[in-house]
């Protein structure tokens, strides 16, 4: 029987990119106070639950319609395709949407008392990531959510580690683009990658010019290896940007990073032959291999559908997002739930998956252009995995998806992206309470800050999802 052929994964990390993500860390440090080293504390006693090693964020850019999708609420705008099918009484599925999530709701718990702060995308993306409002006055300054698991795990790093702690994929450049490491080191810097199936990989050195590139690299240091010690007379930009570029030609010279890349095209097809499929088949293998990447956040763009949201002839519309995303995630939770770490646990166990967009979309029937506008009141989301409990919902909104009438879970109020935030740090044994006082600005920086643009709230975890 003939092999199925191999294909490679194309990150996109050409040297425009390479040097521009270098840069987000050079800026932030040039045009700001120098601090040395940072340092995090806390006044507060908390547990974290420590529950898992990785998290997966799949960020559904553009907001999806929590009552078309996982918070379904029929109506007579809802299509007769959908194939409504009521599980329990609390819980009906489009199963023509997602015929594969439908028989995997033993991994699932469903948020449905999400919401958000921001109904803007650029504001709300930001939130997404960053954790916090936007600030113009500290925007170089706070980092990524990513960044901030990245700086914690620098000291959990195994020798064996090469890849790196924090890794984004298909970001686009427009609206809020991809958060950096703010203020922290450069070695918290996400690594972005724009996936897709292809041949070549940019930053993969061959077998037969490892020597070649080792030659060079060598001749780098010899060049202005005074530059590069970590005493460079600049100061830290060029300590941040030699730190960068170690850490990036640590990743170049294994043969390894090449492995971690390529997938075959069983696999392709199973993931949904798109990008998101491919980027979740990169994760499930960061995963796998677990040396170095703890974070991986997954941008599947395209939910912003202000017309046309059923409309089957256009190329981008709620039946193809969804199925996108029904097989890129159930390929997901299939391949991670049936395999297993050198100690025997599974994959899934150890990897908190989170899936959600920036907000939801305005309720009951569509708009006139036959879409769903911004709708920051009512926003669903989904968790899976590192020690959560599936099969269960949280939270509950009226009756044409407008707004959070049971919250479900301790709190007694909305879940809002700071309570995500702090579960995320919370399953990856990070404590959510730790501020870093010596900062650029002057301001302490809080791990989870719950005082948003909008409102002020006591940030929690969400402890329902796990017990």
């Amino acid at each position: 029987m003939r092999k199925k052929p191999e294909l490679s994964l194309i990150p996109k990390l050409g040297r425009r990119e390479f040097f521009r993500i270098g840069a987000t860390s050079f800026m932030g440090f040039h045009l700001l106070p120098m601090i040395s080293p940072l340092r995090a504390a806390t006044e507060m006693t908390v547990k974290p639950r420590g529950t898992a090693d990785f998290c997966i964020f799949l960020f559904l850019a553009g907001g999806p319609p929590q009552l078309d999708t996982f918070d379904l609420k029929e109506g007579h705008w809802t299509p007769g395709d959908f194939g409504i099918r009521r599980f329990t009484p609390q819980l009906s599925m489009p199963v023509g949407l997602f015929p594969q999530l439908s028989t995997k709701l033993q991994h699932l718990a469903i948020v449905r008392s999400g919401e958000a702060w921001e109904a803007v995308h650029e504001r709300g993306q930001y939130y997404i990531q960053v954790g916090r409002a936007f600030s113009p006055a500290r925007v170089a300054e706070l980092p990524s959510v990513g960044s901030v698991v990245a700086y914690e795990f620098q000291s959990r790093k195994k020798e064996s580690d090469y890849l790196p702690p924090f890794v984004a994929m298909n970001f686009s450049p427009g609206g809020a683009g991809l958060a950096g490491p703010g203020m922290l080191p450069s070695c918290c810097s996400p690594l972005p990658l724009t996936v897709h199936k292809g041949a070549d990989l940019p930053f993969v050195v061959p077998q037969t010019e490892q020597a070649r590139f080792a030659e060079r690299w060598n001749f780098l240091q010899d060049l202005d290896g005074a530059m590069r010690n970590g005493h460079s007379v600049i100061g830290r930009p060029i300590d941040d940007f030699s730190s960068y570029y170690s850490g990036a030609y640590e990743m170049m010279k294994r043969p390894e990073v090449g492995e971690v890349l390529k997938f075959t095209e069983e696999e392709h097809e199973r993931y949904g032959a798109s990008s998101v499929g491919d980027a979740c088949i990169l994760a499930r293998h960061l995963v796998a291999a677990d040396a170095g990447t703890h974070f991986m956040m997954i941008a599947h763009q395209g939910w912003d559908l202000h017309s046309k949201e059923y409309d089957k002839t256009q190329k981008v519309n709620h039946y193809t997002l969804c199925s996108e995303l029904d097989q890129c995630l159930g390929g997901l939770l299939d391949d991670l739930s049936k395999t297993q770490d050198k100690n025997g646990r599974r994959l899934l166990d150890k990897t908190l998956i989170v899936c959600m967009g920036e907000f939801g979309r305005t309720p009951g029937a569509l708009t006139p252009t036959g879409g769903r506008d911004h709708h920051r009141y009512a926003n669903v989301m989904l968790f899976a995995g590192g020690g959560v409990k599936g099969d269960r919902i949280i939270g509950a909104t009226d009756e044409i998806g407008a707004k959070v009438i049971t919250p479900g879970w301790h709190a007694k109020r909305s879940v809002y992206p700071e309570d995500v935030v702090t579960t995320i740090y919370s399953a990856l044994g990070i404590d959510w309470t730790k501020e870093i006082r010596n900062t650029p600005s002057g301001r302490a920086f809080y791990y989870v800050d719950g005082t948003s643009a909008s409102g002020v709230i006591a940030p929690n975890e969400i402890q329902e999802l796990f017990v």
